[in-house]
């Protein structure tokens, strides 16, 4: 099975290639040893093909976010059935990963986006993160505003397919 991680702005495929004693994974085009040891308070050690870095995870709904050797990641792993699921009914319902509050608008009623894009910048816990567009389309109806408060499930802009 292979799944898809967005790391920046880059999406990648990663598929497992053997589980048994240790886990490789297809990183794109590479194939890496992983070895993942968890610590307390979210500090780890990240060994990849034998190299050890000492890192920070955190996670967010969807989204994980690593340090390693001074440098951040934010990786969303990006769900192929939840797409689908909104390209093939016409209209994509974009719905809130987790309760929060809508801290800006970046698109409007009308807009033409492809998936990927981003549409709201939204907060939860502390922690702000970006709705993105889930397929291609024009932007129907936006249910939410700068500051409107929201629960977990809700539809925060749903896309129709042109």
């Amino acid at each position: 099975m292979r799944y898809t991680f967005k790391i920046g702005e880059e999406l990648v495929k990663v598929a497992p290639r053997s589980m048994a004693d240790e886990l490789i994974l297809a990183i794109g085009e590479q194939n890496c040893r992983v070895v993942f040891d968890h610590g307390r308070e979210g500090r780890c050690t990240l060994t990849l093909d034998g190299r050890s870095y000492e890192s920070w995870v955190a996670r967010d709904g969807d989204d994980i976010y690593i340090k390693m050797a001074s440098h951040y990641f934010k990786v969303t792993a990006v769900d192929p059935r939840a797409a689908a699921s909104g390209a093939s009914a016409g209209a994509g319902a974009i719905s809130a990963p987790m309760p929060g509050v809508v801290v800006e608008v970046l698109v409007a009623e009308g807009d033409t986006v492809v998936e990927g894009d981003k549409l709201l910048t939204i907060e939860s816990m502390k922690l702000q993160s970006t709705v993105r567009a889930a397929c291609d389309g024009v932007v129907g109806r936006i249910h939410v505003s700068e500051g409107s408060e929201f629960n977990k499930d809700d539809v925060l802009v749903e896309i129709e397919s042109e």
